[in-house]
């Protein structure tokens, strides 16, 4: 029965039901129960019988859907320029965050993260071949850990790793980007451990409350660039939301060194 009064609703609503038979011009709310139950019957014998007006107020409902999507994607944009303005310095250019690649290349690349997300796992192999490709090519990370408190722990970590001693820190990104099973406190350690680094004292700057500071000044830059998941990407004034193919960053990159 709600099928049916939707279906009429929605007729009605886009001028598609025209019978001769039939004509509307009272409110619902005038009719009593017995004659709802009748023009509903009218409306799905008219549909059985032109079973094309179906298909052309789904095709018009999907239009509708699909502006819609247009249009909220086109404000996101919009925003994600404007926070991009407006923090551009805290996105290219903060100490705190490990820089890899060409530390003086004319273009850099931001990439959000999380070492439990398997995108970003997948998307590694593509940072491998810009960074040995791309010689001028300067990539920014930044600590996301979204997928819970695992992540957050290997976060710690990695960054510990970073204050501790930077030039570790590509071996360590590595090791955690290319290795199986989930992320956490432990197999961060392990792997801190692995690339020549004192445990205790990397647990001990876990600790620190300044540790946290990159993982909450990330979550409110994605915020403002709206970003909803990992990976994640800022070049130029471009914000690349989720997995895109390796042509993609690289195209991205071009246009915004001809820029220069």
């Amino acid at each position: 029965m709600r099928l049916k009064t939707m279906l009429c609703s929605t007729l009605l609503a886009f001028g598609l039901f025209a019978s001769p038979f039939v004509h509307i011009s009272a409110k619902a709310a005038e009719f009593n129960k017995d004659q709802k139950a009748e023009i509903e019957k009218i409306v799905v014998d008219y549909l059985l019988e032109n079973p094309d007006v179906i298909r052309k107020v789904f095709g018009l409902l999907r239009q509708q859907d699909e502006a819609k999507e247009q249009q909220v994607a086109a404000e996101r944009a919009q925003k994600a320029k404007q926070a991009l303005a407006a923090s551009k310095d805290s996105i290219f250019n903060s100490d705190a965050d490990p820089v890899v690649g060409n530390p003086n290349g004319n273009v850099t690349l931001v990439e959000f993260l999380d070492y439990n997300c398997h995108y970003c796992k997948r998307a590694f192999s593509n940072m491998l071949t810009l960074v040995e490709k791309d010689k001028n090519l300067r990539i920014v990370i930044k600590e996301w850990p979204v997928l819970g408190p695992q992540s957050v722990e290997a976060s710690l970590v990695a960054i510990a790793v970073q204050k501790t001693d930077p030039s570790k820190y590509w071996d360590f990104h590595k090791g955690m980007m290319t290795q199986r099973g989930q992320a956490n406190k432990e197999t961060a350690l392990r792997m801190a451990e692995k690339v020549g680094l004192d445990r205790k004292k990397i647990e001990a700057m876990m600790d620190d409350r300044k540790t946290l500071a990159p993982i909450e000044a990330s979550y409110a830059l994605a915020d403002e660039l709206g970003l909803t998941g990992t990976p994640a990407y800022v070049v130029g004034d471009e914000v690349i939301p989720g997995f895109v193919p390796i042509t993609t960053l690289q195209t991205m990159i071009e246009e915004t060194r001809k820029k220069l």
